[in-house]
């Protein structure tokens, strides 16, 4: 007995040794929960949001130990941020939000980020099928992991899941209907992709998770009419399904509930789990699973127990191998729920959000790379810049020679080659002078010019003169100016008053 339990410690203390855990960074959101969390497949850039109806995005290759984001905006004013994640080929954004309408936004979120907004289900018709999207809540939404498609899949509370295409924008692609084994509508809660880095018949796989812990499985390749795989029992009846993913190798489906369960399936025996950890506890409609990069592991968050303040209801961060959920391999304690996690494949650092809108990454200096939050570690804080500061960066050396003193030294050393400050001029004003021509009109006084061509226009009369010159010799001019009455030349020519 000793040696056994002595080999399973030290094969814990290697799996120790494999996780990025040894330090970690806090990066603040807000003050309410984060329920949103993605990152590009590069690890380039982060995207938080959550009940604070903010998106705030964060650039590790340019933020520094102050950890803010480059840009924080709403896309949907007035609603909750359920799901936000990046598309595979990183160049599109989808968010979820409380609403009935998703919407895609471009990389930047910027300018009119907005590129694709689903439509709106049609609230008078009461057939699911014959809608052109959804009518109710939507819970959950995620891209198609294939690069090469623009295709993404939502989930509501109207039953259904439908699948949608950036190319076709008057409606859904396709409409799947979720029913216990009674044939009755449930509502769906969550919904994921088959990985499709290998490509086997597991590949084109669709699962669902319902409100009333069922999980179903539907094949690409099929009619959705019909379920290909199915558990009914998965989880404890009015119990929602909060999280399915599929392992790297798509042979395991991993499943979070609220009924406070972690479970692992082999869907050709869905009868029964493989695995299954109980008593971790789950608040959140949004607390989900991720696998390691080596698919050895899985992680999920667990919620803070009101009821009591002991050290086994705090939130965790549970690590798990995945053959075996019966105990987990490490236990993080935090001081709130732990919702959202992530195991970045390229950069081997955990992700984790809380209910208090902290998103605290964890990471470690010799198996993480130099890349992602510890790229940030690296630089220091830039200061704040303040409005009302001036700085001037004057030379001395160069500024002396301009200064007053020195003006005026040079005025007293050579004072007889210095013109009169009245009688100088520069060269503009000798330039405007020649060009523009003085205007001395004004100055004139215009008798004195005309008396000037008086003798000339006797002499050699010209223009009007010479008809008069043997006719009217001598010019005859009136003697007397008649007033003039300007109200007369208004009254109508038969009753002007004749002179006498």
């Amino acid at each position: 007995m000793s040696d056994t339990s002595t080999s399973d410690s030290d094969v814990e203390d290697d799996n120790d040794d494999l996780l990025p855990i040894a330090s970690h960074v806090n990066i603040i959101h807000g003050l309410k929960t984060v329920s949103c969390l993605t990152l590009d497949s590069n690890g380039m850039r982060m995207i938080t949001g959550g009940h604070d109806e903010t998106m705030k995005m964060f650039d590790f290759t340019s933020m520094d130990k102050n950890f803010q984001p480059f840009r924080a905006i709403q896309p949907c004013p007035g609603r909750l941020l359920r799901v936000i994640e990046y598309k595979p080929n990183n160049d599109m954004i989808l968010i979820i939000p409380g609403d009935c309408q998703a919407i895609v936004v471009n990389r930047e979120a910027s300018g009119k980020h907005i590129i694709y907004k689903t439509v709106l289900g049609d609230l008078y018709v009461t057939d699911m099928n014959r809608t052109k999207g959804h009518k109710s809540l939507l819970n959950y939404g995620c891209w198609n992991p294939s690069s090469n498609t623009d295709e993404f899949m939502t989930c509501a509370d109207d039953c259904t899941l439908r699948m949608w295409s950036l190319r076709k924008r008057d409606q859904q692609l396709h409409v799947i209907r979720t029913k216990d084994e009674c044939g009755r509508d449930v509502r769906t809660t969550t919904c994921t992709y088959s990985q499709s880095l290998y490509d086997d018949e597991n590949s084109n796989l669709i699962a669902a998770g319902c409100d009333n812990g069922s999980i179903l499985v539907w094949d690409r390749r099929r009619s959705f009419v019909h379920v290909t795989f199915k558990c009914l029992n998965a989880h404890l009846q009015n119990q929602s399904v909060t999280s399915l993913k599929w392992s790297y190798d798509n042979q395991i489906l991993a499943s979070r509930s609220t009924d406070h369960t972690l479970k692992i399936w082999d869907i050709r025996k869905f009868d029964q789990c493989l695995s299954s950890c109980e008593n971790i506890y789950n608040h959140f409609s949004m607390t989900n699973i991720s696998f390691s990069p080596n698919d050895k592991f899985i992680i999920t968050g667990v919620s803070k127990c009101t009821n009591s303040n002991d050290d086994e209801t705090n939130g965790k961060l549970m690590i798990f191998n995945r053959n075996n959920l019966s105990k987990p391999l490490n236990e993080i304690l935090f001081n709130d729920s732990v919702i959202r996690t992530l195991w970045h494949p390229k950069l081997n650092q955990i992700f984790t959000t809380t209910n208090n809108g902290l998103v605290r990454i964890f990471y470690d200096e010799q198996r993480s790379p130099m890349a992602g939050v510890r790229l940030c570690l690296s630089r220091k804080e830039k200061k704040p810049k303040n409005q009302n500061d001036f700085v001037a960066n004057i030379d001395p050396v160069i500024a002396s020679s301009f200064t007053s003193n020195s003006i005026d030294e040079q005025r007293n050393i050579f004072p007889e080659n210095r013109k009169d400050e009245k009688k100088s001029s520069s060269l503009h004003q000798h330039l405007v002078q020649t060009i523009v021509k003085p205007n001395i009109v004004g100055e004139e006084d215009p008798r004195v010019e005309l008396l000037k061509h008086a003798k000339e226009a006797e002499s050699n009369s010209k223009w009007v003169t010479p008809a008069y010159v043997y006719t009217q010799p001598k010019p005859i001019f009136q003697q007397q100016i008649e007033e003039e009455n300007d109200g007369e030349d208004l009254l109508p020519l038969l009753k002007k008053h004749r002179n006498k």
